[in-house]
């Protein structure tokens, strides 16, 4: 409609504009029907495109409203498939995961099972039973307390805590002569309170040999077994001194795995 109106507008102007010229020359030439003569070519050429104009505007919503139309169902169908697709893909990634997860937990079951054989071997091989209790005994390699607490506890054990003269008389029976233990007794804290790493409560059996302990030096603060007499004694340590070590397990049943 706008394309219309400029034209009508265009012609107006351009029509004027030759009137006045044709003012001119009918003054001159003295012609009235020459002005006519001239602009009736270019009116009718103005009408002509008008109409094409017209047309075009007429067409054009209609083209451009089937385009828009045929757009519009393809996004739908577009639509249609994207929502079904993405759900058939959740469900069988969804299958895909739950067959995932029940194979990892079938593997974890098995896995468990296989650690705790491992675990009674370990337990069957490295410990023995000595009196009520299993004890592992090392006698190859030495080592300081700290580290001694440390390899105990990674075969389910802790330094030797004796409670008895009769478990200390039973486990000496097992000892190599001339040698060195360390214990679960340490006055680390306070010197002369000797606590129970085990337990963390003060210790309730010694077999102290005379003057022991003297805390030699203000350095002795781990408690080791002796045996370099017929008797078993403990003595007070250097922490840091490397000696031999024997780890109590923690658990009363090497078959049992609840612990």
């Amino acid at each position: 409609m706008r394309f219309s109106i400029v034209f009508i507008l265009l012609a107006i102007t351009f029509e004027r504009s030759l009137s006045q010229h044709c003012e001119v020359d009918e003054t001159q030439h003295e012609c009235g029907g020459y002005c006519y003569g001239a602009v009736k070519p270019v009116l009718e050429y103005l009408a002509i495109l008008q109409k094409r104009v017209e047309n075009c505007e007429a067409k054009q919503p209609a083209d451009t409203l089937s385009k828009i139309a045929k757009m519009d169902e393809k996004l739908k169908t577009l639509g249609r498939v994207l929502a079904i697709q993405p759900k058939s893909e959740r469900s069988s990634q969804e299958r895909k995961l739950a067959q995932i997860d029940e194979k990892l937990a079938a593997l974890g079951r098995q896995m468990e099972l296989e650690k705790k054989t491992l675990m009674r071997l370990q337990r069957l091989v490295l410990f023995e039973k000595i009196g009520s209790k299993y004890y592992y005994i090392e006698n190859e390699i030495t080592t300081n307390w700290r580290d001694a607490l440390h390899k105990c506890g990674e075969i389910e054990a802790h330094l030797v805590s004796l409670q008895s003269e009769d478990e200390m008389k039973v486990l000496r029976r097992k000892l190599d002569k001339n040698k060195r233990y360390w214990t679960d007794l340490n006055d680390l804290k306070t010197e002369g309170e000797f606590i129970s790493a085990t337990t963390g409560l003060k210790g309730t059996f010694f077999h102290w040999q005379e003057p022991e302990p003297n805390d030699m030096e203000n350095s002795e603060d781990c408690v080791e077994i002796r045996t370099f007499s017929d008797k078993d004694w403990m003595n007070d340590q250097s922490c840091f001194e490397r000696i031999y070590f024997i780890c109590e397990a923690s658990w009363d049943d090497p078959f049992d795995m609840t612990i």
